[in-house]
């Protein structure tokens, strides 16, 4: 299960709507019934989220992980029939695999911003809001932090909150969607890889920042 879309940075009395979505055994993904899904925030001085819904509203400037629980019918495998030898002669077992339930979970982080978000800078820099391009990592330091800043306010640091991403995986990753810790480069092998960070504001509309081309050496 998971919950689109995956971050969201709004300003204080705005929303923004979330779903779940789940994926059955078959490969099919599809949206969980909202009647299905039960939401809670970390943090409702900061935001509240309703519940069923999913319509998240910001309270107070920070940062609350807002956590999607749905209850699951697993399908049963139905009967089989197992043969055994007991004293020389098989043995006939008839076992029955029934349908069982699973709780499953999924969070997303939402940033309550001064205004809301138009525009985001990523940069290696903390509290720098100037556009960069290009960054270098190499093997004696294996990890690069990056940050995001929201509208070109330092102080509107939305690291934690926006959907960071690696474009090769292969080279050096990067981490997203925690609790905390977010925007942390690991190197993997010498190569390039772009980085970009993403977040959905308040209207809906997604937010990107500009690309850093990260040379792994």
């Amino acid at each position: 299960m998971w919950v689109s879309p995956a971050s969201a940075t709004i300003a204080s009395s705005d929303t923004v709507r979330l779903a779940a979505y789940g994926m059955y055994s078959d490969g099919v993904q599809t949206k969980i019934n909202e009647d299905s899904v039960t939401w809670s925030s970390s943090d409702p001085t900061i935001a509240t989220v309703s519940s069923p819904g999913g319509l998240v509203t910001g309270v107070s400037l920070g940062t609350a992980t807002i956590t999607a629980t749905a209850t699951v019918t697993v399908q049963g495998r139905g009967c089989e029939v197992q043969v055994s030898i007991a004293g020389g002669s098989p043995v006939l077992t008839k076992v029955c695999y029934n349908n069982s339930t699973e709780t499953l979970t999924s969070t997303i982080n939402v940033n309550v911003a001064a205004s809301p978000v138009n525009r985001a800078v990523i940069t290696t820099t903390q509290a720098s809001t100037v556009s960069q391009a290009t960054a270098t990592i190499s093997g004696a330091s294996p990890a690069l932090q990056f940050y995001a800043y929201a509208n070109g306010d330092a102080s509107n640091d939305v690291t934690q909150t926006v959907t960071w991403t690696s474009s090769n995986p292969s080279v050096a990753a990067i981490s997203s969607g925690l609790p905390s810790g977010n925007g942390v480069v690991t190197r993997v092998s010498a190569g390039t890889t772009n980085i970009t960070a993403s977040t959905t504001n308040s209207t809906g509309q997604v937010v990107n920042s500009q690309t850093i081309v990260l040379t792994v050496q």
